[in-house]
C-alpha cells in the first residue's frame, strides 16, 4: 500500500503508539509538516525512527491510519528596548490508529520540503526474510 512517510520519530513514541498509550502525535519538523499537511482522515501513514534520507527499501516502521488532524500555529514574541523579534511555528497534530508493522518496498519524493511517500508492505513476525 502507498503511505505518507513520517521520519525521525523517536523509538519511545513509536513504542507508545504500539502499546496505545498515546494516539496523537505532534509534528514540528519541516519535512514532517510538509508530509502531514497533505494527510487527510483515512490516509495511511508510515512512521519510522530513520532519518528522511536513510529511508530506503527494507526500512521498518509502523503503519497507521489517520483518524483526525489539527493544524495550529504558535507565535512567540521577544522584545527589548532596542529589538523586537517575532517567530511563528506551525504544528500538525495527527490522531492515529495503529494497524501493524511495515517494511518499505519503494520510496517516492525524498526532497527536503517534499511530501515523502513509500510503497509499504505489512510485516508479520512469522514472515521469513
Amino acid at each position: 500500500m502507498r503511505c505518507l512517510v513520517l521520519t525521525g520519530i523517536s523509538k519511545d513514541v513509536l513504542e507508545d503508539l504500539v502499546r496505545r498509550h498515546i494516539k496523537t502525535i505532534e509534528l514540528r519538523s519541516a519535512h514532517n509538516i510538509a508530509t502531514a499537511m497533505r494527510a487527510e482522515v483515512g490516509d495511511c501513514v508510515f512512521l519510522t525512527s530513520a532519518k528522511t534520507f536513510d529511508v530506503d527499501r527494507g526500512t521498518l516502521g509502523i503503519i497507521a491510519h489517520v483518524t483526525g488532524k489539527e493544524i495550529y500555529s504558535h507565535s512567540l514574541m521577544f522584545s527589548t528596548p532596542t529589538l523586537i523579534q517575532e517567530s511563528e511555528m506551525t504544528v500538525v497534530r495527527l490522531k492515529l490508529e495503529v494497524r501493524g508493522v511495515g517494511r518499505v518496498v519503494r520510496v517516492y519524493n525524498t526532497g527536503i520540503l517534499d511530501t515523502t511517500e513509500a510503497e509499504v508492505v505489512e510485516v508479520s513476525y512469522f514472515d521469513a526474510r
